[in-house]
């Protein structure tokens, strides 16, 4: 798993040190042209970091909540919101190699962006966490088979009540209020968003071998808002709060959820002959019967139409127990036999799948290691001298 982009906001700071950051920014106000009256200023430095990655630092006076449902804005206390790329910032691109250790990296950032700026932020460990994405990555044979992989899906029109919008044979999104969901062909991001950025950094043959590279992979996002952090931690937590095993949890569940695969207990079936000696097994002939039946319609008409012509009581249990016995009706050899047959039998980018890329790349190891050393015990030492330290709602 790597960490990519993160909305953070900053503790309370002091006015020369919010001047100090918007000599180096651009502002931008609204203005009631018939009373003068100013309606909003906000004002933002677009920092270059690696590899001209953006690092956006937002200086803000107000606060924004809601009051018995009822919205409101109150003047405060100047403070940052940073957002960026993580991944990105790191080594200039985001196609692999990155990092899972939030709180590392988060310390490093909020290192990097006082180098830029020429300040002294607050401590890392008591900014507030307001977004998170995580991705994984998995490497298949070529671009082709990313492409088979999702003209093999077959999921429904919605997904807890959003809409799942798919672009062609390489992308699907699904936007949600607590978390977003994403399944894309890294060949094509890459192209489109950072092969061109990165030329006049990096030599053209790396940026090659990285396309070349990307071509290659299929890449699994999940998006965590501020909703869901508030929900699952009580309030909005703070970077200190974050760990790795809620980040792989999370994932799991929300990527698991939409494929309606879990975590592996036998390994996952797709060919016709094996989910019906699975069905077989688990739940004795007459039973498989019936649910086999439902597994090819799954497999062939997809899940919207079957889910609209069974009961809805049916539907679900059949679905439940197939996924039970670990057999999946995305891309199996009922569609493969009609295409190149490029995917994997088995494949599923999960976390459990032997596809996924794992390991950071060196420079990020070298980057982060002061930052992994110190984390703890600077943890230790902020709870304990900063637990007065006021910071924005």
């Amino acid at each position: 798993m790597a960490i990519d982009t993160v909305t953070l906001r900053s503790p309370f700071i002091t006015e020369e040190v919010a001047q100090r950051i918007e000599l180096q920014s651009i502002k931008r106000q609204g203005v009631n042209m018939k009373s003068g009256e100013l309606l909003y200023s906000l004002t933002t430095a677009r920092l270059k970091g690696s590899f001209d990655a953006r690092i956006s630092v937002k200086v803000e006076r107000q606060q924004k909540g809601f009051d018995n449902k009822i919205p409101y804005k109150k003047d405060c206390s100047p403070f940052i919101t940073l957002e960026c790329s993580v991944h990105k910032a790191l080594i200039g691109h985001n196609v692999y190699g990155g990092t899972d250790d939030f709180r590392a990296s988060i310390l490093w950032l909020i290192d990097k962006v006082n180098e830029l700026l020429g300040v002294q932020l607050p401590p890392a460990p008591l900014w507030q966490v307001r977004r998170i994405d995580v991705a994984e990555v998995f490497m298949l044979v070529s671009e082709q088979a990313v492409q088979e992989w999702f003209q093999g899906l077959k999921i429904n029109d919605t997904f807890r009540r959003r809409s799942v919008s798919k672009y062609g044979q390489h992308g699907l999104l699904v936007v949600g209020t607590t978390t977003s969901l994403k399944f894309y062909h890294k060949g094509k991001e890459f192209a489109k968003h950072d092969a061109r950025r990165l030329l006049p950094f990096t030599d053209v043959i790396k940026v090659a071998e990285l396309q070349e590279l990307a071509d290659r992979l299929l890449r699994a996002e999940v998006e965590i808002k501020t909703r869901k952090l508030k929900e699952d931690f009580g309030h909005v937590p703070l970077v200190s709060e974050i760990t790795i095993n809620y980040l792989n949890n999370l994932f799991d569940k929300e990527v698991g959820a939409f494929l309606k695969e879990g975590a592996s207990r036998v390994g996952k079936v797709i060919t016709v002959n094996a989910v019906r000696q699975r069905l077989v097994k688990e739940y004795g002939e007459r039973r498989a019967k019936t649910l086999f039946n439902t597994w090819h319609q799954l497999a062939t008409l997809g899940e919207q139409f079957v889910k609209d012509n069974q009961k809805p009581a049916t539907f679900y249990e059949h679905v439940k127990l197939i996924r039970k016995a670990e057999c999946s009706w995305h891309s199996t050899d009922l569609l493969l036999r009609r295409t190149d047959g490029l995917v994997p039998e088995g494949f599923s980018p999960t976390r459990c799948d032997k596809r996924r890329l794992t390991g950071e790349l060196p420079v990020v190891q070298e980057k982060l290691k002061l930052y992994r050393e110190r984390s703890c015990s600077e943890n230790v030492l902020l709870n304990e001298e900063n637990s007065n330290e006021p910071l924005v709602g």
